[in-house]
């Protein structure tokens, strides 16, 4: 083992992380690790320096034996803050695992009712947990008695937590658990609790499969986006708005909801405008139920479908094909002063059965009017000064990030600011894990092994200029993939087998900028793919019993041209004005 991770050493150098032999070096060390005692693999994890070590843990974890998960937990010592990245690499494998075993969320669970000298670490081992329950669920796990535990624990202790804080970790395990018995609970919070509480909540019953959710969700989501019992706030209104249009809904729900833009805040009339406009256009579910109620004249007329304003919402394809698909959406929803209150970005791939939420950023923003003494919005004027980012990858919900908290805060982070994105994901993952052997009729067998690699690296930043009126977003996303995939059959007289590999690696780079020295202010949203180059290798070979081997190689190599991703013709519009009015302004007086 300490050979393997000598000569491949060099590829695991952090500045190294974003390129394909990255994660090819990362998936041979699992396998040489699976193979590993667990003093063989301490002596590699106690013997490596601080630079490397942060993948080594990915790796020892992503091997999921018994001996690498003794080692590691071995190693770490979560009373101690000064190995907090350690840690937070540790639990993110640990929420990634392709396999994961009842032994690894009952260490987990031990873990987090221990002591943990973090409070983010904390916040992150219940998020983890609450993704190891999801994935043991899915395998038919859910009455282990190590799942049993967990959730019987979440539950219990989000029904005590009285700081605000607590509520959220424990809102945010059951974002990736999607038990069918927190719904209730979603609920309540969704309706009764305030700002980030409520938000929370809404977002994570959004993550549900339509089939679960019921009579009793939908007339709540009715309530809070109708506001028939309390003010909520926009980012709740449009979360509630979204699962009702995304969960078969009923006439009357849909002219209800139709009807209400004209009566909403400014940005909001446009963002539901816009909304609408996206499930047409994009032929959603919903789409015939809207194209049946915008007959009616009271709900499709020039008034209602004229409103101003900056806030959007639209979705695209990524590529297109028949046997799978990838979808990018990208919303925002603006305050009516001009700040940013929310920006969301989706990357799906759907195959014939199956849906995975690849990667999904959000960053939202309160309490801000106050910087340009501006007018809060209805429901939002007693906020605190808040912006932070979100992130889920792979169907895993990610520990938030927070750019400030309160207007000290942000006034510190404003005057000391330098530009650069605040990392939320960096690491190795563990993408894809297969193994099956099959016996034939004929007698041989067969056996067929995939493994998947991904080095990924999500920052995000937000910056503000008092001078120039302007704000600006930028979640920047750094990936770099290498599959390998063995297909092999063995008789008596003859093995023949093919191996696969593919190689790529890209970057995606979200932009919003906002001028708001004017009203309606201007709004440019860019997602933009560099070049991304790729390259697969096939080998056929077969071997005969007497030494003789045949192979065969074929090879291709190319690279992908970067590009700009269209959205709808209003914003190119705008996108014209603000760096035309850049460009006007750099010429100075002369």
């Amino acid at each position: 083992l300490s050979e393997h991770w000598q000569s491949i050493r060099e590829h695991m150098h952090p500045d190294k992380l974003s390129k394909p032999e990255a994660a090819k070096s990362f998936l041979s060390f699992i396998q040489n690790i699976r193979k590993a005692t667990k003093e063989e693999i301490l002596k590699i994890i106690k013997s490596e320096n601080k630079e490397f070590l942060p993948q080594v843990v990915d790796a020892v974890t992503s091997a999921q034996t018994p001996e690498s998960l003794e080692a590691v937990l071995e190693f770490l010592d979560f009373k101690d803050a000064s190995t907090f990245i350690l840690q937070e690499r540790f639990l993110y494998a640990c929420g990634f695992a392709s396999h994961p075993s009842e032994t690894l969320l009952k260490s987990i669970t031990e873990k987090f009712k221990g002591d943990v000298a973090s409070e983010e670490i904390r916040e992150t081992l219940v998020i983890v947990m609450g993704a190891l329950i999801r994935k043991l669920c899915d395998r038919e796990g859910c009455k282990l008695p190590a799942v049993v535990e967990a959730k019987r624990l979440i539950l219990n202790r989000l029904e005590k937590a009285k700081k605000d804080d607590n509520v959220q970790m424990y809102l945010l395990a059951l974002k990736n658990a999607l038990l069918p018995e927190a719904i209730p609970v979603l609920l309540k919070y969704a309706e009764s609790g305030e700002g980030p509480i409520s938000s929370l909540a809404a977002t994570a019953l959004q993550r549900y499969d339509p089939s679960f959710l019921t009579k009793e969700v939908k007339e709540t989501m009715n309530r809070i986006y109708h506001q028939t019992r309390k003010v909520h706030e926009k980012t709740v209104r449009t979360t509630a708005a979204a699962i009702i249009l995304n969960s078969n809904p009923s006439y009357m729900e849909v002219k209800n909801i139709l009807l209400s833009i004209g009566e909403l805040p400014m940005e909001m009339n446009k963002y539901m405008l816009s909304m609408i406009q996206d499930i047409l256009h994009f032929e959603m579910p919903s789409s015939k139920t809207i194209r049946q109620v915008l007959k009616d004249m009271r709900t499709h007329n020039y008034d209602r479908f004229s409103k101003m304003g900056s806030s959007s919402a639209y979705t695209g394809y990524i590529t297109r094909g028949p046997d799978v698909s990838s979808t990018y959406s990208l919303d925002i929803l603006y305050s009516g002063s001009g700040i940013l209150r929310r920006s969301n970005m989706n990357i799906h791939v759907f195959d014939r059965s199956t849906e995975l939420h690849a990667i999904q950023v959000v960053i939202e923003a309160q309490g801000l009017e106050s910087i340009i003494a501006a007018t809060p919005d209805e429901g939002e004027e007693n906020l605190d000064s808040f912006a932070g980012m979100s992130a889920i990858l792979f169907d895993f919900q990610l520990r938030p990030v927070t750019f400030f908290q309160g207007y000290g805060d942000l006034m510190s982070k404003m005057l000391s600011a330098t530009g650069d994105p605040m990392n939320v994901v960096k690491g190795l993952v563990l993408l894809t894990d297969f193994l099956q052997e099959i016996q034939l009729q004929s007698g041989p067998t067969a056996s067929v092994e995939f493994m998947g690699g991904l080095a990924i690296d999500i920052s995000g930043g937000m910056e503000f200029s008092l001078w120039y009126r302007e704000s600006k977003t930028n979640v920047k996303n750094r990936v770099a993939m290498f599959i390998a995939g063995n297909t092999e059959v063995d008789s008596f007289f003859v093995k023949t087998g093919m191996e696969t590999t593919l190689e790529a690696e890209t970057a995606l780079d979200f932009i919003s900028t906002v001028q708001f020295s004017q009203y309606p202010f201007l709004v440019c949203m860019q997602m933009d793919r560099v070049d991304s180059p790729f390259r697969t290798h096939m080998t056929k070979y077969e071997s005969l019993p007497s030494g003789r081997r045949y192979t065969a190689r074929r090879g291709k190599a190319a690279t992908l041209a970067g590009n700009e991703y269209p959205l709808h013709q209003e914003n190119s519009n705008m996108c014209k004005k603000v760096f035309g009015a850049k460009s006007d302004s750099a010429g100075g007086w002369f």
